[in-house]
């Protein structure tokens, strides 16, 4: 008998309820920054944000979802959506790969259903429609009314537990589908329910895909009251009496009677371990706890990380810039259980410490990993004290792109190398250097991992020339990150005095010189006999197979490490600036499609994938930075936006954000490891960041505004400061830089 959905909706009681919740959680943290935090931002477009609740750093990401519909929902969510098939408890923030959206939960009314139907006919199911009016979301907190069964859903979290809260808004029978089958791609192997008490059921999801592998997740759930009825299905089919079911395609409901107003709230801890690891992760976390304790808690823990940076500003200045904090500080997420038991390639360890995965460090060495360096030192130990343990515990060797434990080798490279490199460089405290060293090392000699996805490895010709050749896909991509993350490890080879190994290091980082084709000014692949690889620069399709991204202009910019040695082979430094003005002010059409990636264009620069990142700051090496103020500017205000769109493509797992909160304070770690910054252009007034030492590091930029984005001078701790750079150094031991900011260039930093 199918049930037909409610479609009545009493707008006055829902105005109220969500006019009351939003009013006392404003009371109750009236000036904590978390206020200014809009998860929405980034749910439309190509951002793939989530809007739902999490904690910094956590293991539950607890949001709305869809499931994986195409591309733009990587996250489970997009805000074209109207319709909501539940609500699963871990997503990936803003990235260009999916996986996880593990075990859903979905309160209905009436009689239930265990299908969820189709988006198109909702009512052949139990997914319900939505408004955005009646959806709001702020940092732990998500909440949205089911308009198909007048259920008021709030949800908020700890680390590893998800909590929720259904208020039915007309008195009715209470229903919540437990559906431990959804997933966002793969596919399922295996499933399992069984209820253990008049309140408390577990479950768990084996599955398969390719960016996850060969993985389970087990759930504890319990509820707030006992079940009026409770049932378990197999194949959709209801199993009467059984107390346990298991297979492909289990599920189960529970029914609650509720009076008008009533609301019913459920804890659901995950563990990756097993079943012991979900009720210990419940019962340190979350045992004693209510929703609004829950949330008082979520609140608290965003605070306290949005509290390390403070700036003045504008309401809208202020929304961007924490919200870029707070989607800075998703990820990587938790992966161990209280006790110290986690999942690496379906194997089990115990860890004396806390352990994370979902590493797209391709993407955020860039800026991500280099500003917790400035204000998250004990995270950035446990992030690269987990990635040194794949190869002194696990045994799998550093991650190209880490999901939960399994490296799928989506991009390039030895990329991990380069945030340890830099936590050794820069004296994080806790972290063994000498095997931090050796799993470095190791990396940068693997033929059987990194890169695999982009053709063939080719670390047999690396290893002895230094660059790729032609013949292999992503040459130039694959030297120039190469070519990096090697000067790094002879940085940190020269730092421990092991001096052979720093100068192999450093002969190796200059591969790309010998791609650096005088006649058409850019890195072009070489193929074995010494010639260049025939390309059509009018179209992007030979682009798409010799540079991951499809972003020549991008790759023969990416020499952060030795610019000196570039410009020297472009000309010197006059010749440099005219290259990059060609670039930025090139605006040819290409023939054929791009990769999805490139977007975000000014000239043939593209701000919406990572390895042109670095690129506004490049004027300062050549004399011209008021150039890279201008362009910072330019990108600041042209290309984030303070709506769901948010980003010109995706958020990348907080390396937009991070690029966004470096730029707005005015410097930005063009080469992380280098130990300095490169100076941008300041967007407020006053900016104070607190670093875990206790040390304070102040921006003030007189005069600032958008017109205003020339420095005239510089002062560091009252000294005059000629210097188009910043040392890491000076910001950890606490200072003030001011800024005299005007409307037109000076001659400020054009002596560097």
């Amino acid at each position: 008998m199918q049930f037909i959905k409610k479609t009545i909706i009493n707008l006055g009681f829902i105005i109220a309820l969500l006019s009351f919740s939003i009013h006392a959680n404003a009371q109750k943290s009236e000036v904590a920054l978390g206020q200014y935090v809009n998860p929405m931002i980034g749910t439309s477009g190509h951002s793939h944000t989530f809007p739902g609740a999490t904690t910094p750093f956590g293991m539950i990401q607890l949001s709305p979802t869809n499931g994986f519909k195409n591309w733009d929902w990587c996250a489970g969510y997009h805000y074209s959506d109207t319709i909501i098939k539940g609500f699963a408890h871990n997503h990936i923030s803003g990235s260009g790969l999916t996986g996880l959206g593990d075990i859903l939960f979905m309160p209905t009314t009436g009689i239930p259903q265990l299908s969820a139907g189709i988006e198109s006919d909702p009512d052949a199911g139990y997914r319900s429609r939505f408004s955005h009016k009646n959806e709001s979301a702020r940092a732990g907190y998500y909440a949205v009314f089911l308009e198909d069964y007048n259920i008021q859903v709030e949800l908020t979290a700890t680390p590893r537990v998800g909590v929720h809260k259904y208020t039915c808004l007309k008195g009715d029978t209470l229903n919540v589908i437990i559906d431990p089958t959804h997933l966002m791609t793969g596919a399922i192997i295996n499933t399992g329910l069984e209820f253990i008490s008049d309140t408390e059921i577990i479950g768990f999801k084996h599955s398969i895909g390719a960016s996850e592998g060969n993985r389970k997740v087990y759930f504890y759930a319990k509820f707030s009251k006992p079940f009026l009825e409770n049932k378990l299905a197999l194949n959709d089919s209801v199993k009467e009496d059984e107390v346990v079911v298991n297979g492909p395609n289990t599920k189960s409901f529970v029914r609650f009677d509720v009076s008008n107003g009533e609301s019913v709230e459920v804890k659901v801890a995950l563990s990756f371990v097993d079943y012991d690891g979900a009720k210990r992760n419940y019962q340190a976390e979350a045992k004693n706890l209510t929703f609004a304790g829950a949330l008082d808690l979520a609140e608290n823990r965003w605070n306290e990380k949005l509290s390390k940076i403070t700036v003045s500003g504008s309401e809208e200045e202020k929304r961007m810039f924490y919200t870029a904090m707070y989607h800075s500080f998703i990820s990587p997420n938790s992966i161990s259980d209280v006790d110290g038991n986690y999942i690496v390639e379906g194997k089990r360890f115990h860890s004396d410490f806390d352990q994370y995965s979902n590493f797209s460090i391709w993407d955020t060495y860039r800026a991500l990993h280099p500003l917790y360096t400035i204000i998250e030192h004990a995270k950035t130990r446990d992030f690269v004290n987990s990635l040194i343990s794949r190869h002194t515990v696990s045994k799998v060797g550093l991650p190209g792109w880490e999901l939960n434990g399994y490296d799928n080798n989506t991009m390039i490279g030895y990329n991990a190398v380069a945030p340890v490199a830099e936590a050794i460089l820069k004296d994080i405290p806790g972290i063994d250097s000498e095997e931090a060293y050796d799993a470095i090392k190791v990396a940068a000699f693997s033929s059987e991992k990194h890169s695999l996805n982009y053709d063939v490895n080719g670390m047999e010709y690396y290893s002895k020339d230094g660059f790729i050749p032609g013949e292999i896909g992503c040459s130039v991509s694959k030297t120039t990150e190469q070519n990096y993350y090697d000067w790094t490890i002879a940085r940190v080879a020269s730092k421990l005095g092991r001096t052979a190994d720093a100068a192999l290091f450093e002969k190796r980082s200059l591969g790309f010189l010998e791609l650096y084709n005088e006649k058409e000014q850019f890195l072009w692949p070489k193929l074995l006999d010494g010639s260049w690889l025939a390309m059509d620069l009018t179209s992007w399709d030979d682009l798409q197979r010799n540079y991951v991204s499809g972003n020549i202009w991008a790759y023969s910019a990416y020499t952060p490490h030795a610019m000196g040695a570039m410009i020297n082979r472009m000309g010197g430094t006059k010749e440099y600036e005219k290259w990059l003005d060609r670039i930025m002010s090139d605006t040819t059409k290409l023939s054929g499609g791009s990769h999805v990636d490139i977007s975000g264009f000014i000239g043939k620069y593209a701000h919406g994938d990572e390895p042109g990142h670095q690129m506004p700051y490049l004027y300062n090496y050549v004399g011209a930075p008021h150039k890279t103020q201008k362009l910072v500017r330019q990108v600041t205000q042209t290309m984030y936006f303070d709506n769901p769109e948010g980003f010109v493509n995706n958020e990348d797992m907080g390396q937009m954000s991070s690029w966004y909160i470096f730029s707005t304070l005015g410097f930005y770690p063009v080469n992380p490891a280098s130990l300095q910054y490169e100076i941008g252009t300041p967007h407020y007034k006053y900016a104070k960041i607190k670093m875990e030492n206790g040390k304070i590091f102040e921006i003030r930029a007189d005069k600032v505004s958008s017109k205003n984005m020339y420095i005239q001078s510089v002062t560091w701790n009252g000294e005059a400061y000629p210097f188009t750079f910043i040392k890491h150094e000076d910001i950890m031991k606490g200072g003030m830089l001011e800024f005299e900011m005007g409307e037109f260039p000076s001659d400020w930093g054009t002596n560097r």
